[in-house]
């Protein structure tokens, strides 16, 4: 049988498995193990066609398979008789899923391991050795690996150092609903000191699940406020004071994927944030009212700047919900996508942010910002005073059980 007639094309492929697709999501996120072999590592290419003698003619599709293959004294697949078949063809199927038995071995084996996989289908127990995969390359690979999937995790975070940028994804095991509490913020803080002092030119905030952010545990903090009012209340709002300063201070871009329900201090942030792109099924609120506590995140200030005295006030005084279309007209996000492809879309305009100029992007964002700093941080500075002054009263604990008994009753 022709191949070249027939319209079968026989691709070989670099490495015969490296046949994963790399695929950015972070909706259901978790720290995965590098592959040294996606390294870009040259591995040996299979023989597809019996080696014929110097000056023997071959047919087209004879000629066609043995296109970029290299004479070898041991071959490393099993020589077959006569001329190449469309079942030897689908037996060699590129992206490793053919059934060869140069593929049932590497199955068969286990291991990921190239050298391993070709030593045991050799009989004569071919040596084979590549310069790039030296002992001091290994060395530096799995420091690396090790850098990727220790230096970067935190217990209600996940932090991955990828391509250009830093993606800091909310994953809270200390609380419920990605909310905030203390040891939850310390870990964000950390994690945005650590890419403004490397060399990521940019920040994505993201949450792993259905839910972006529910604002504060009440759950935690109500139950340190019932033993000593005073300190506990002080020490919540200078956590808050010193979360909120951090995106205030923060000279690189941070661009927010909203992927679910933003609630009170999850949703006070983003104005801090330089970019937001929201899921279809996103919305938003801020009802500080109705947990009985005061505004929060500088929302004080930017809310009217963003969207007008008269829908801040709305969203601030009696908690509107706003869906991610709404919040678009009204300057709370940039762009709304598909929950289908929202993972994807995000991806592709981060990595295009990415490519740019570090140097241009930081600067770009002080020009914007050069003169909101000072207001901002003052502006954080009365919110958690106030904070403070309610939580430490009788009145203001009495608003919170008060809420939660609602929320209690309502389940």
């Amino acid at each position: 049988m022709d191949l070249a007639k027939s319209g079968i094309k026989i691709l070989v492929p670099k490495s015969p498995i490296k046949s994963r697709t790399a695929v950015d999501t972070f909706q259901n996120e978790s720290p995965e193990k590098l592959d040294p072999i996606e390294q870009g590592q040259d591995t040996v290419t299979p023989e597809v066609a019996t080696e014929k003698p110097v000056g023997a003619l071959l047919g087209p599709g004879a000629e066609r398979a043995r296109m970029g293959s290299r004479p070898r004294i041991h071959s490393l697949v099993p020589q077959a008789p006569g001329p190449v078949t469309a079942a030897m063809a689908t037996g060699l199927a590129v992206n490793g899923k053919g059934t060869s038995p140069f593929m049932d071995a590497l199955t068969a084996s286990g291991t990921t391991n190239i050298q391993t996989s070709v030593t045991g289908v050799t009989a004569g127990k071919r040596k084979f050795i590549d310069d790039r995969r030296d002992q001091p390359f290994d060395k530096r690979l799995r420091f690396s690996v090790r850098q990727t999937e220790s230096a970067y995790r935190y217990r209600d975070i996940v932090v991955r150092k990828q391509d250009g940028f830093t993606h800091i994804l909310l994953s809270t095991k200390s609380s419920e609903n990605n909310s905030l509490n203390p040891e939850v913020m310390k870990e964000v803080q950390s994690a945005l000191n650590t890419a403004a002092a490397d060399d990521s030119k940019l920040v994505l905030l993201s949450a792993v699940g259905s839910v972006f952010c529910c604002g504060l545990d009440f759950i935690y903090f109500i139950r340190r406020l019932t033993d000593d009012r005073k300190r506990e209340s002080t020490k919540m709002a200078e956590a808050i004071r010193n979360f909120v300063n951090t995106f205030i201070q923060f000279k690189k871009p941070i661009i927010v994927a909203v992927n679910g329900p933003a609630i009170g201090l999850g949703a006070s942030i983003l104005p801090l944030c330089d970019v937001v792109w929201a899921n279809e099924k996103a919305w938003f609120q801020t009802p500080y009212t109705t947990f009985g506590q005061s505004p929060d995140g500088c929302s004080t200030v930017m809310f009217p700047k963003i969207m007008g005295g008269a829908s801040a006030n709305e969203m601030l005084l009696s908690g509107r919900k706003l869906t991610a279309q709404e919040a678009c007209g009204k300057g709370l996000v940039s762009q709304v996508f598909w929950p289908g492809t929202f993972t994807q879309e995000v991806m592709v305009r981060i990595k295009e942010l990415a490519s740019c100029n570090p140097v241009v992007l930081e600067e770009s964002k002080a020009l914007v910002r050069c003169n909101m700093k000072m207001e901002l941080e003052q502006a954080n500075e009365r919110e958690c005073e106030v904070l403070k002054k309610i939580w430490g009263s009788a009145q203001g604990m009495d608003s919170m059980l008060k809420y939660l008994q609602r929320k209690i009753d309502e389940f």
